[in-house]
């Protein structure tokens, strides 16, 4: 074999058993492409133009007015500039071909190997955007003015008034068109405030009905586009070591921002964007496949090339759900 074979050679059905992996495994749990949509690169490394805000609100002195045979009033804009430059993440899953042969009755077990590298690299990736949000040297963390943990006298509506306050007055940006992304147990402490669902439970609203409602109806509340949870856990035991799941997501933390979409300019005002590099790469998660004659093998591998940055930080409002103000 020459090299790896890409995911479009790997197996001809391999996209049903994706689905039936997503679906069973926790990969519909993941949000990191929905907080930072990807943005398709077929460069690795560059700079790139960006808008900055502070000439946006300046407003002549005169009013703008023009005396006749006068100039024009005139402003300056200048354009910023930042860098991605993506990295490689990747993981390999060894398939011995007498164990393939020998459960070849009851599993595929090339398809499951591929499917295990494939979710390792997704979780990394969510932890990555994760890390990347919810950090509290990028954004400043605001306290909020209860604990949403004290669900009794939390005041979530409130709190989402102050940042949304503070985004739509930087940028412009009205507060229907901002998401508010949460740990699974932020939605949880939001959707059970006292304050929440007082107001709630007069409306006919659902608030009772199934998650998905739920949401719908808390976001409608909110007055913002929608709720984005984070729920995928992963293992944080070193190898060999007792399983001691952890969220991904941070607890502490929750973001109300205008997020990106897929398609936008890289240079549009957003929190941010998930740089790829195509390059060979024709997936989110490209899958690989190659023989190692000398342990009887073939090796299945996921792989991608990302860079993770933050567009604005304007866009973002950090939110430390654990400490009152």
């Amino acid at each position: 074999m020459t090299g790896p074979e890409t995911n479009a050679d790997l197996r001809s059905d391999l996209a049903q058993v994706v689905v039936e992996w997503d679906q069973a495994n926790g990969v519909d749990l993941l949000i990191g492409q929905e907080v930072l949509p990807p943005f398709e690169t077929e460069i690795a490394e560059s700079g790139y133009p960006v808008l900055r805000r502070a000439a946006m609100r300046k407003l002549p002195a005169d009013g703008g007015r023009r005396a006749p045979g006068a100039g024009f009033n005139r402003g300056e804009f200048a354009w910023g500039r930042d860098s991605f430059d993506c990295i490689e993440r990747a993981h390999e899953m060894p398939c011995d071909r007498k164990q393939a042969a020998k459960y070849r009755r009851w599993i595929d077990y090339e398809a499951e190997n591929a499917m295990i590298a494939r979710l390792i690299v997704l979780f990394l990736y969510e932890k990555a955007v994760a890390d990347t949000v919810m950090n509290a040297t990028t954004f400043t963390a605001h306290n909020v003015g209860t604990a949403w943990s004290t669900t009794a006298s939390s005041t979530p509506l409130a709190d989402i008034d102050t940042a949304a306050n503070t985004i739509e007055d930087v940028l412009g940006i009205p507060r229907e068109l901002l998401t508010l992304v949460l740990p699974r147990s932020g939605w949880q402490n939001l959707r059970n405030s006292t304050s929440v669902l007082d107001t709630l439970k007069n409306w006919d609203s659902g608030i009772q009905r199934r998650e998905a409602i739920k949401r719908k109806v808390v976001a409608q509340y909110l007055d913002i586009a929608d709720i984005k949870i984070g729920r995928a856990t992963y293992d944080s035991a070193p190898k060999a070591i007792a399983e001691s799941l952890s969220q991904i997501w941070p607890t502490q933390y929750g973001m109300l921002a205008r997020l990106g979409s897929a398609g936008l300019p890289l240079k549009t005002i957003c929190l941010g964007r998930t740089i790829r590099w195509t390059d060979g790469m024709p997936s989110f998660i490209t899958l690989e496949s190659y023989g190692e004659d000398s342990r009887d093998s073939e090796i299945v591998r996921g792989r991608q090339f990302c860079d993770e940055v933050i567009i604005s930080t304007d866009a973002g409002y950090l939110l430390d759900l654990t400490k009152a103000s």
